[in-house]
C-alpha cells in the first residue's frame, strides 16, 4: 500500500491538505474580523454622540465585501479595505518592505492549494507540489508567515485608523 515508505502516505497527504484548507479558512476569518473592527471604528468616529446612525454607515462599509463570499485573496483584501479609504497593500509594503511581498506570495500559494482541494483540481495541486511539497513542514512555514502577516496587518490598519479617526486600536 505504501511501497517501501513507512506509514500510510495517502492518509497523511489528505490530512496535510485539510490543514491547508483550515489555514485558509482561519486567515479569511481573521481578515474579515479585522475589516469589521476597522469599519466599526470608522462608523463610530464619524458623528460622535449619534451611535444610532452608525449601523447605517457600517452596513455601507461592509456591503458586497469580497471576504464574505470568496477567499482571502490579495485582490479581495485590497478591494475590501479600499472601501474604507485605505490603500491596504501599499501601506503593508511600505511598513514591511521585505516581509510584505513574502506574505503576499504565501497567501497566493495558500489560496491556490485551497481552491485546488475544494474544487478537486488535481492538476493545480500537482503544479503547487512541483514548487514545494504540501507537507506538515510547509504548512508550519506558511502558518508562521501568515501569523506574521496578521500581526503586521493589525499594525498597519491600526496606524491607518489613527491617522483617519484620531484613535488607533484600543
Amino acid at each position: 500500500m505504501t511501497g517501501k515508505r513507512r506509514g500510510r502516505q495517502y492518509a497523511t497527504d489528505q490530512l496535510n491538505l485539510a490543514l491547508f484548507v483550515s489555514l485558509a479558512a482561519q486567515f479569511q476569518g481573521y481578515c474579515r474580523d479585522l475589516h469589521d473592527d476597522a469599519a466599526v471604528q470608522i462608523a463610530l468616529s464619524l458623528v460622535p454622540g449619534s451611535e444610532r446612525q452608525a449601523p447605517v454607515v457600517l452596513n455601507a462599509l461592509v456591503r458586497s465585501r469580497k471576504l464574505d463570499v470568496g477567499n482571502a485573496s490579495t485582490g479581495g483584501i485590497g478591494n475590501d479595505f479600499a472601501v474604507l479609504g485605505m490603500p491596504f497593500w501599499p501601506n503593508v509594503k511600505a511598513a514591511y518592505p521585505s516581509k510584505g511581498p513574502k506574505w503576499n506570495a504565501t497567501l497566493d500559494s495558500l489560496n491556490v492549494v485551497r481552491n485546488a482541494v475544494a474544487h478537486s483540481q488535481a492538476d493545480k495541486l500537482a503544479d503547487v507540489r512541483r514548487e514545494q511539497p504540501l507537507s506538515l513542514a510547509t504548512f508550519k512555514k506558511w502558518r508562521s508567515s501568515l501569523n506574521g502577516a496578521a500581526s503586521g496587518f493589525d499594525s498597519v490598519v491600526g496606524a491607518y485608523l489613527q491617522n483617519l479617526t484620531g484613535t488607533g486600536w484600543d
